[in-house]
């Protein structure tokens, strides 16, 4: 009863804040949808400058297909030193080759050569633009009629490349951001609810109370836990049902069930780690420049932010013992590929080991404090 008791003292207090109250809902409302939104993945106006030493009706043929949205064609290149100057200035991220000989090859039914430079300093949106121009240039054909035996037989070159996307056939960018920031959303919060909340006593000086009850450690801590893990669950299916479905179409192929269960054993691992932090601060603002430390890393060490074969071997390793890392694989799992209990169950059971692990430390160093 009194664990009750301090449950219910803590979902008054949460409500009874409308500063932390609209930071929550501002989280996980407009937060996530402007980011699914206003950010892709997808490149968009990308400068390309053509330097076409052909100028043939098949070179021509072959610029044409690089339009927008995709690609922007910043300049037609005459001199070839100006290819060096465009790309070293910015001016464009891509230069298009095209020789002299690229319509005489292909009248002769021979291959035709087309090189691309591109400028590497962003190596994302450069490796998307060369696999998108790779595509495009791979499904242009071009018309080719020569003699076989006295008779006359046509044939296109080159041989066009097809291809298959499969789980976000559409290649959605917002659905991979907008779920990407709502992990890290709840990450966040996860993290700051049960901080700020027994900060809250320090600050109010109510700890000292505390401390003098008959309340064990355990009882302290479940109080500051229980409620705002309900409160994350039940603010990410609002999030999920109000934003990410009603707004951009993205339902769980897989079982809703799962996911939410995952959720909260992920929100309990944040929580435990939460929990540390309030007795490493005096204030909430100690507590809000300690998240922002730990955040970033959990955040790319989780595999969210960059691919872990991306990765160098030592930072690799890390991604192996970060819960984010299960809990992005079990969403993105449950979301996209229809993921149920059987394809879940060994990340769904490291996620519970690694959780439970950072549940134990936090809530073990808020028990000393007490002792």
């Amino acid at each position: 009863m009194r664990t009750l008791a301090l449950i219910k003292k803590e979902f008054l207090q949460f409500w009874r804040d409308p500063v932390l109250l609209v930071v929550v809902l501002w989280a996980f409302t407009f937060d996530v949808y402007l980011c699914a939104r206003g950010f892709s993945l997808d490149i968009r106006g990308f400068p390309v400058a053509i330097y076409d030493m052909d100028r043939s009706q098949q070179s021509q043929s072959m610029i044409d297909h690089l339009h927008e949205p995709r690609f922007r064609q910043v300049k037609m290149i005459s001199d070839p030193d100006e290819v060096d100057e465009l790309l070293s200035t910015g001016q464009a991220l891509m230069v298009v080759v095209i020789d002299n000989h690229f319509s005489r090859r292909l009248a002769r039914g021979e291959p035709a050569e087309v090189q691309v430079i591109l400028d590497g300093t962003n190596s994302s949106s450069t490796a998307q633009a060369l696999g998108e121009v790779s595509a495009i240039f791979s499904q242009v054909s071009f018309s080719h009629t020569d003699s076989v035996n006295g008779s006359l037989r046509k044939t296109h070159l080159p041989v066009i490349m097809r291809s298959r996307i499969r789980f976000n056939e559409n290649m959605e960018s917002s659905w991979s951001v907008g779920l990407t920031e709502l992990f890290g959303v709840i990450t966040m919060v996860a993290i700051l609810l049960p901080a700020a909340a027994m900060v809250r006593e320090k600050e109010y000086g109510t700890i000292e109370q505390l401390l003098v009850s008959p309340l064990r450690s355990w009882q302290v801590t479940l109080s500051k836990i229980v409620p705002m893990t309900l409160l994350v669950v039940g603010f990410t299916t609002l999030s999920l049902l109000a934003v990410m479905g009603a707004a951009f179409g993205l339902y769980p192929k897989g079982s809703m069930g799962l996911f939410l269960v995952s959720t909260a054993i992920y929100v309990y691992a944040c929580a435990g780690l939460g929990m540390l932090l309030s007795t490493l601060a005096k204030n909430l603002s100690q507590v809000i420049l300690m998240l922002t430390t730990v955040l970033v890393p959990i955040m790319f060490l989780s595999g969210t932010w960059a691919p872990p074969e991306a990765m160098p071997p030592a930072l690799r390793w890390f991604t192996h013992i970060s819960p984010l890392s299960y809990y992005y694989e079990l969403g993105t799992g449950i979301f996209f590929r229809g993921w149920g209990l059987k394809q879940g169950i060994e990340s769904l059971f490291w996620l519970f080991i690694l959780g439970g692990g950072m549940f134990v430390v936090g809530t073990t160093r808020v028990g000393r404090e007490f002792s």
